[in-house]
């Protein structure tokens, strides 16, 4: 009997240091609304012009428009994904992909889409669990708009 009452002791004590330690969850539409804030506590932030969270083929995806300046371009798009990512990991239901569409400044560069796998990215960014290369080589991809 007493060792039945140490293991449900055991049990309520290790399920409510479980329930103390969860993380945060988030509806989509709270999710959505977190993006915009994170960047604009960052002045050097790029503007957002479009956040969209949807289905497709069964995957969810958070799709985000930024306007990019060419000079600060990699930084941009790194800064957005990163954004992506932090805000991500706290979502209810977790997403399967990042949609950046980078808008650039001048009518002489053309519009790119980036498409990251979000666990991936997630653990690029927050986690530090892969590295850079395999990051941007199994994680990433980046087209032009009009080749899509």
């Amino acid at each position: 009997m007493k060792l039945n009452k140490l293991f449900l002791y055991l049990f309520v004590l290790l399920y409510s240091l479980d329930i103390c330690d969860a993380k945060p969850k988030f509806t989509d539409k709270q999710v959505a609304a977190m993006i915009p804030k994170y960047f604009a506590r960052d002045h050097n932030s790029p503007k957002i012009n479009r956040t969209r969270i949807y289905g497709e083929d069964g995957e969810k995806i958070l799709h985000l428009n930024i306007a990019v300046n060419r000079n600060r371009y990699e930084n941009q798009m790194e800064y957005a994904l990163s954004a992506m990512a932090s805000v991500c990991q706290y979502a209810a239901r977790p997403f399967d992909k990042f949609v950046l569409i980078m808008e650039p400044n001048t009518r002489q560069f053309n519009i790119e889409r980036v498409d990251a796998k979000a666990k991936c990215t997630i653990d690029y960014f927050i986690f530090k669990r892969v590295k850079n290369n395999r990051w941007s080589d199994k994680c990433v991809s980046v087209k032009d708009v009009k080749d899509i």
